[in-house]
């Protein structure tokens, strides 16, 4: 999927006669995303893992240097690095103090980075509860079926994209939606026309870069560059072959998550869809730190749950040589 969305994007490019600086994370988040699984991955979801991205969160507590819904989606994927590293512990007989101490930490910033955002605390705290499923959840037999935590997850996705394009096509914002605290009318500008582009453009979109080129209101002021709505934006800049390889990339970063072993499969797939639904009302994967601390998620829980078929087989009794095969 990732191959197929690079070729795409390449594409596009190519279409639109070159690659707009504007739209070059479309071929950096790829990239960033595997050196994250693979960190992920290597590291085993270990201390090690987990007490980098604590020492991230600290830089973007005290630096805060990128876009604050940003930093508040890193202090998401921080709470399920540090769950999975609580889980590790839940299962080994010997539960190593230094391990809880740091996913401890770990969690407690991502805490504080998720409440600088309304849509992140709320997701920290979706993340926090299938942490707390986990950690509690006998190896056995696990809290919620592997099946419904995919189905959900993904339903969660959908149901997301779903009510941005019904909220991107109104002809008045509503109400509700219009304070600064909420999604503001601003927003509701950029999907507008962020979907007049698309509509022009409905194949292959504008042209990566071309939401900027074709938006009044996102030149008007730096902030509002982007569609602050992942799948408007590659709608609008990549069409609507981009929008479907997007849909199937997050699908397919469910599954990679689901493939673990229980608990580590619902707090990876959980922490996963939560960036995507928060994503669908902004722009978190053009961030490095935002994909790398996911990839880091999704290669922590794989790895774990490589290991995961002996501890849930503890306390079995092994076979008898006298026992009939």
């Amino acid at each position: 999927m990732l191959g197929l969305w690079m070729l795409w994007v390449a594409l596009a490019a190519v279409r639109h006669g070159h690659l707009d600086p504007a739209g070059g994370h479309y071929l950096l988040m790829p990239a960033v995303l595997l050196l994250g699984v693979l960190l992920g991955r290597r590291g085993g979801g270990g201390i090690t893992v987990v007490a980098s991205a604590g020492a991230l969160g600290t830089i973007l507590l005290v630096l805060d240097p990128i876009y604050a819904n940003a930093q508040a989606a890193c202090g998401v994927q921080m709470v399920a690095l540090a769950g999975l590293l609580l889980v590790q512990d839940a299962d080994e007989e010997r539960v190593s103090r230094s391990r809880t101490v740091v996913a401890v930490v770990t969690g407690a910033l991502g805490l504080l980075l998720a409440a600088g955002a309304q849509a992140a605390s709320v997701l920290a705290l979706v993340v926090a509860a299938a942490v707390a499923l986990a950690v509690t959840a006998a190896p056995a037999r696990p809290v919620v079926a592997r099946p419904v935590v995919l189905v959900v997850g993904l339903a969660s996705i959908g149901t997301a994209l779903l009510a941005v394009l019904v909220l991107a096509a109104l002809p008045t914002w509503p109400e509700a939606l219009s304070s600064p605290e909420s999604l503001s009318g601003a927003r509701h500008d950029l999907w507008r026309d962020a979907g007049e582009l698309w509509r022009r453009h409905p194949i292959a979109g504008g042209g990566p870069g071309s939401f900027l080129e074709a938006s009044g209101t996102a030149r008007s002021a730096p902030h509002l560059y982007a569609a602050h709505s992942s799948i408007l934006q590659v709608a609008s800049e990549l069409g609507t072959v981009g929008a479907l390889l997007l849909a199937g990339l997050l699908a397919a970063g469910a599954l990679a998550a689901h493939r673990a072993g229980s608990s580590r499969g619902l707090i990876g797939v959980t922490a996963w869809c939560a960036l995507a639904v928060h994503s669908m009302i902004d722009h978190l994967y053009e961030f490095p730190a935002v994909v790398l601390l996911a990839g880091a998620v999704i290669g922590s829980a794989g790895v774990a749950g490589r290991g995961r078929a002996p501890a849930e087989g503890r306390g079995v009794p092994a076979p008898s040589p006298h026992d009939p095969l």
